[in-house]
């Protein structure tokens, strides 16, 4: 394991990547678009400039087409480049590496597969070559077969259809590009954004527990998001998580943890094999949040990012039909939660106004008129009885009344500045099912409002699950 000053080092190269003067592409090519150079190029509003390398002149065009100049060698380049994406056939990955060291640069994307993961000899051998390179060098390597580091703060990106100018505090790392990529895309549609996406790949020089450290270290990144499929260290990974976790909330997306998955990640990765019943041990030791899907990901960090800190388990409820109400109360009892009775005060409350035949005030509280939803809201939100106030609204009428969507968010801002519960919206889409576009809007307008809104009752209860297991633990362990 690494000591301080070897991690202060490390840590002190990654930020340069992250924020980097200069960009180097090697390797741009028409066969895939140019895609890393069109990805790089929002550096240009942030921190400096994007070059192309690449031998073979007949690829130069396309890069001046962009307004990136070419060069044949790294080592021609006069300006500072602290990132450099290598796209080039694996054989001649030692060469650019060496011209890296040279250049001095700080962080190297390898976007190249085909090297230990293989389990071919000469994919090992070379991933054996590179490695020793580095590590004597003291250079950093991101991958191989990886898609690098998005950063929206200084535009450097893992495709073009990605955000930039703006960020968040969710940081993310992933060891699949395509689950790094896709987590920032729709974290994004759900109002969640990163402040930093990592896609490590093989992780041969820089490894989980090493962007860990970063993260830690990283003010502007509050919650810390990962999808594992394995470890090549995981002493070193479990001590580095438990003392993260008492920083910052960690959210751990482990795959491969049965037989049959597992050599499919070692397929892909080369990583080993850790039992279903270990991980779950591993994850309560170290009071990170364990997660199972991109869905519980995106939602578990829209509820640390959005919602108060719930103190406790009991939920008060508002539903729109009787059906609903029972579903709603099944979902969230079968995840830990208690539908409580509300308090003699609350029931006072609602008989004053809401007798409705066919409606009634139970918890969950049903049927109520739509002019009656503020005055629950904010009998739910103040019953002494209640931890958390979940509400379900109607999404495909929100979707076709803007004024109606406008007046349910102001009633649940309200809510959230009047009482320190946990308010959340749970979002039910009717037949025929609104399109995701609709869906994202709606979802991103709450959440741009402070407000954290699910797409189905289970999502909620799984979410909302997280963040209270995590909050009550802290809690009781920090005295």
């Amino acid at each position: 394991m690494a000591n301080t000053k070897q991690r202060e080092d490390m840590i002190s190269k990654l930020e340069r990547g992250f924020n980097p003067r200069n960009i180097v592409v090697v390797g741009a090519a028409r066969h895939n678009e140019f895609r890393w150079l069109k990805s790089h190029l929002a550096i240009r509003e942030h921190s400096g400039d994007v070059f192309h390398v690449n031998i073979d002149e007949n690829e130069w065009p396309g890069a001046e087409e962009l307004g990136v100049k070419n060069f044949k060698s790294m080592l021609d380049i006069p300006e500072p480049i602290d990132y450099v994406t290598i796209s080039v056939p694996r054989k001649f990955v030692p060469l650019v590496v060496q011209d890296c060291i040279k250049k001095e640069v700080a962080l190297v994307h390898i976007f190249t597969a085909g090297f230990e993961e293989s389990g071919e000899e000469e994919g090992i051998m070379l991933d054996n070559q590179i490695s020793k390179m580095a590590r004597d060098a003291g250079l950093l390597i991101m991958g191989p077969n990886c898609m690098g580091l998005f950063n929206p703060s200084s535009g450097v990106r893992q495709g073009t259809n990605q955000y930039h100018n703006e960020s968040g505090n969710f940081g993310y790392i992933s060891q699949s590009g395509s689950m790094a990529t896709g987590m920032s895309l729709e974290a994004n549609a759900h109002g969640i954004k990163m402040s930093k996406c990592i896609s490590m790949g093989n992780g041969m020089i820089v490894d989980v527990a090493d962007y860990m450290d970063y993260f830690m270290q990283d003010d502007e990144t509050h919650i810390v998001g990962m999808y594992i499929e394995g470890l090549k260290e995981p002493l070193g990974f479990f001590k580095d998580l438990k003392e993260a976790s008492n920083k910052k909330p960690i959210l751990v997306w482990k795959v491969g943890l049965t037989e049959d998955s597992a050599r499919a990640t070692a397929a892909h990765t080369g990583s080993a094999f850790i039992p279903g019943s270990v991980w779950s041990s591993l994850m309560a030791r170290c009071g990170a949040i364990p997660i199972e899907s991109q869905d519980e990901m995106i939602d578990t960090a829209k509820a640390l990012t959005l919602v108060s800190p719930p103190s406790g388990f009991n939920v008060g409820m508002y539903a729109s039909t009787g059906g609903h109400s029972t579903d709603m109360a099944n979902v969230f009892s079968k995840h830990g939660f208690k539908i409580v009775p509300l308090t003699d005060k609350s029931y006072d409350d609602l008989r004053s106004f809401f007798n409705m035949i066919g409606g009634n005030y139970v918890n969950p509280i049903q049927q109520a008129p739509p002019e009656h939803f503020e005055r629950i809201v904010q009998i739910l939100s103040s019953d002494d009885n209640v931890d958390i106030v979940a509400l379900e609204l109607p999404g495909s009428r929100l979707a076709a009344d803007e004024k109606l969507l406008d007046d349910r968010i102001r009633i649940l801002k309200e809510a959230q500045s009047n009482s320190p519960k946990t308010v959340v919206a749970c979002l039910y889409d009717g037949y025929p099912r609104m399109d995701q576009a609709t869906l994202e809007r709606i979802t991103k307008q709450f959440a741009d409002n402070g407000i954290a809104a699910f797409h189905s009752f289970q999502n909620a209860a799984v979410a909302l699950r997280n963040v209270t297991n995590y909050h009550i633990v802290r809690r009781y362990t920090e005295g």
